[in-house]
């Protein structure tokens, strides 16, 4: 073989190989898609009232350690209590100070002006996130008007995106107030 060939091919060769070990460095850099696990110990967050009276429940699941929230939405127009779930993913240095922030906006004044905004938000299917049960408590009168207050027991079925986020199942129960007049 001749030199200016022989260079060429190990050029060629050089470059492949680096290309090969950055490649898998990127890959191993990748932890894969993240792990939410709501349990006992997971911070979470009830909201069903605003300033005009009670609104549809919010429950939102905070993962500091994992810079995730979800957020499960229960209609309270009907008694259909119509389900919806939503994940947000965030940068890696994103702290539990800056998503305590962010979850504050979503749903009060907006009293935080900087906060972190999601990198990733992963609509969750209706088919994973199921009313599976409600019982009437009580009717109560509000300044804004007669509603029916319901123990809404739920179920979030096991949900992987295949990319960003593993969601372990589990089930639960809150409170949704449907007007009445």
């Amino acid at each position: 073989m001749n030199f200016p060939v022989s260079c060429t091919a190990l050029s060629i060769l050089f470059t492949l190989g680096v290309a090969c070990a950055a490649a898998g460095a990127e890959e191993a850099s990748d932890d894969g898609p993240r792990i939410l696990k709501v349990d006992e110990k997971t911070p979470k967050l009830e909201v069903r009232y605003s300033q005009i009276g009670f609104r549809d429940t919010l429950i939102f699941y905070t993962f500091d350690d994992e810079q995730a929230v979800l957020k499960l939405q229960f209609g309270n127009r009907d008694k259909t209590f119509p389900l919806s779930g939503t994940i947000y993913l965030f940068d890696d240095d994103v702290t539990a100070e800056g998503l305590k922030k962010w979850l504050n906006n979503q749903h009060s004044d907006g009293l935080f002006p900087e906060v972190p905004e999601p990198t990733k938000t992963l609509k969750i299917p209706a088919k994973f996130c199921q009313v599976t049960s409600h019982e009437l408590i009580d009717r109560s009168k509000q300044p804004f008007g007669e509603y029916e207050n319901y123990d809404v027991k739920f179920e979030v079925d096991d949900y992987n995106d295949m990319m960003h986020v593993k969601l372990q199942g589990f089930t639960g129960a809150t409170k949704v107030h449907v007007k009445t007049k």
